[in-house]
């Protein structure tokens, strides 16, 4: 029996409170392996992805029977700041909930969000600068598809120590200005919620 390995490699960002994928050619970034997955992965990165600081972790394995052959699909992502995206022609971000792919996939994709996005050091590289809080909490509410309340998630956030104020406020056009902040250069790993 014929084996057939893919290395999937899926890179995360938010934009307006959304999760995105990035897609080459409108498709999951799919590599044939024929190499040592970690040497594929980053050749394929340095030839073909202009992103800063990308990180990739292993997150899961699928393996399948096709026509006499066993094809296993290995999972890499990383979560990265919008801003570092520079897209090429052939590459495009699609919001996640918006992805036409097997649900297998897609639920643990979101799982795997859901672990990560809880981790202040995730939130940082998404948010480096300044952010305001009802910014966060829409994004935090969108992945995990769960309400908070404001004063609660004010609290828990400031609780936790990991964010500052920076005594400035946004230029928010929809409503009232918000209040900005920043994550701490904090070295532990909290989890936010």
């Amino acid at each position: 029996m014929e084996i057939v390995v893919n290395n999937i490699i899926n890179i995360f960002t938010v934009i307006d409170g959304k999760v995105h994928i990035l897609l080459k050619n409108n498709k999951l970034i799919k590599i044939e392996c024929n190499d040592d997955i970690e040497t594929i992965n980053k050749k394929y990165i340095e030839e073909n992805l202009d992103i800063e600081n990308l990180s990739l972790k292993q997150f899961y394995t699928f393996s399948e029977k096709q026509d006499n052959k066993l094809i296993i699909n290995i999972l890499f992502m990383d979560i990265v700041n919008y801003n570092s995206i520079k897209l090429a022609d052939d590459l495009s971000l699609i919001e996640l909930s918006k992805l036409d792919i097997d649900k297998k996939y897609l639920d643990k994709c979101l799982e795997t969000l859901r672990k990560e996005l809880v981790l202040n050091s995730t939130i940082k590289k998404l948010y480096p600068d300044e952010f305001s809080l009802p910014e966060i909490q829409k994004m935090y509410e969108d992945v995990l598809d769960k309400k908070y309340d404001r004063r609660n998630f004010r609290k828990r956030l400031i609780k936790l120590d990991v964010i500052e104020c920076l005594e400035k406020v946004s230029s928010n056009k929809n409503g009232r200005p918000a209040k900005l902040y920043k994550f701490k250069d904090i070295v532990e790993d909290k989890c936010l919620f």
